[in-house]
């Protein structure tokens, strides 16, 4: 996976084309310029804890408005007053609006932010830690936030991009690894008046339960130093959720996690190598180890695949068990040749016991997404009817594993029988083409509902202000 990254942020940088500026901030340009393959492998270090953006990779383009207000759910943040601790210095506020609106670097190659300060809506800009950071945002009919960051006592124009990416209702975002600056440096940024609470996570075989904590935010943001492990944190505004995602970085198990490559129920071959990588990288995503915990594979082969180096790729769907025979899972594709990685947001989840649980996904893919449908049933099913827009489909099962021809982007009922025609298990599915904030309970990061829905215990009291960096005094 590592290897499939830094091909991919190589070739990425190979179409990076600086252009001569004839103005006078050519030299901290040309500075910054030279620093952005550095903000683009921070990124990359981040890649588990920060939400998916453009990563200022792009070649420059113009500025192309988006016609009409703001969508109104951004309007609250957008009208919010600046945060941070150099929030009340307006000389600093406007040269960094000045930048942005020149700075041909904020960028993913489509869209940019606009070209006239005016439109330029400084959202966050201060220390937290080691770090100066400046996040901003466009304002027009599609807005675009971009986050630069340095050292305390930067000028605007000595800060480097480091993420660009369409605004949400709140923001959490990570810098790390800059200028031999290890810190991991989080900010969580809501409304005026919001809340913000992290999580303890619990995985179980019938779902995930989260105890929430409200983060001291006396001045209206979280900014964590140095994020030492991956946490969860959401944004709540008058007891609803407004944002949901997952912050800094996701530590190993510490030890290669054990795991039999043996398939439970004999449903494929095994893959060892392939199993043992899997399952150490959901050990990775859960912090599920311990004498309580085993690993076991769902479901392996060898398969096709176009795009590899063979031809050929592992796959293989490994289970975390907990203690009441189920939990979290995740399949991922190794190419038999390079060993580069793949996964697909479908094939992550909860599942029970092996006797009764049904998956269903799509296979990661390295050069053409495939319309094949995955089915993993229990061992004992034959046979699967597939429903789509009130049309039966069937497929036939060996050891519970089988598929079919299925139209992307459907919605689906899928039912399995046993050799006597006795219904075994019935699953929803729907086509999951994006990974959202909780890859194995999508429905739990759902924008605009209470806060209930995801919180199986009350909020616990406010965490110890240590915890969080204030802001300095104004």
């Amino acid at each position: 996976m590592i290897e499939a990254l830094r091909a991919t942020l190589d070739r990425h940088a190979a179409e990076v084309t600086p252009r001569p500026d004839p103005y006078p901030r050519v030299v901290s340009r040309h500075r910054r310029r030279r620093r952005r393959v550095t903000a683009a492998i921070a990124a990359v270090a981040l890649v588990f804890v920060v939400a998916p953006g453009a990563w200022l990779l792009g070649r420059p383009q113009p500025y192309l408005p988006v016609a009409g207000p703001p969508p109104a759910a951004l309007l609250p943040l957008l009208n919010s007053p600046t945060r941070g601790s150099l929030a009340g210095d307006n000389a600093y506020i406007e040269s960094l609006r000045q930048l942005v609106a020149e700075d041909d670097t904020n960028s993913d190659g489509g869209s940019r932010l606009p070209d006239d300060p005016g439109l330029i809506k400084v959202l966050f800009v201060g220390d937290i830690g080691a770090r100066r950071i400046a996040v901003v945002a466009g304002v027009d009919g599609k807005p675009l936030v971009a986050a630069y960051q340095g050292k305390p006592g930067d000028d605007a124009d000595e800060l480097s991009p480091t993420m660009l990416a369409e605004l949400e209702p709140a923001l959490g975002t990570g810098f790390a690894m800059d200028n031999g600056n290890a810190e991991r440096t989080y900010l969580l940024l809501g409304p005026v008046g919001a809340v913000y609470e992290t999580a303890e996570t619990r995985y179980t075989g019938t779902g995930i339960q989260r105890n929430w904590t409200r983060l001291d935010a006396p001045d209206g943001y979280v900014g964590i130093a140095d994020l030492a492990r991956q946490q969860r944190f959401r944004v709540l505004t008058g007891g609803t959720v407004l944002y949901e995602t997952e912050g800094g970085a996701a530590a190993g198990p510490g030890r290669t996690v054990t795991v039999d490559p043996q398939p439970a129920g004999g449903r494929g071959r095994p893959m060892p190598a392939a199993a043992t990588q899997i399952a150490n990288s959901l050990a990775t995503l859960t912090r599920l180890t311990g004498p309580d915990v085993t690993y076991r594979v769902l479901w392996s082969d060898e398969i096709d695949m176009p795009g590899t180096s063979t031809g050929r790729a592992a796959v293989v769907t490994v289970q975390a068990v907990t203690a009441d025979g189920g939990g979290p899972y995740a399949t991922g594709t190794i190419d038999t040749g390079e060993g580069y990685y793949r996964d697909h947001p479908s094939g992550y989840g909860i599942a029970g016991d092996v006797e009764h649980t049904l998956l269903a996904m799509r296979l990661p893919w390295y050069q053409v997404e495939s319309d094949r449908l995955q089915i993993i049933a229990p061992p004992a099913a034959v046979r699967a009817e597939v429903v789509r827009d009130g049309q039966t489909a069937e497929a036939t099962l060996v050891d519970g594993v089988g598929g079919l021809a299925v139209p992307l982007n459907s919605q689906l009922t899928i039912r399995v029988y046993d050799a006597t025609g006795a219904l075994l298990a019935t699953l929803a599915y729907a086509d999951r083409n994006e990974f959202g904030c909780d890859r194995f309970d999508p429905a739990a990061c759902a924008t605009g509902s209470p806060a209930a829905s995801g919180t199986p215990t009350p909020t616990s009291e406010v965490t110890p202000t240590a915890a969080v960096t204030p802001t300095a005094a104004r």
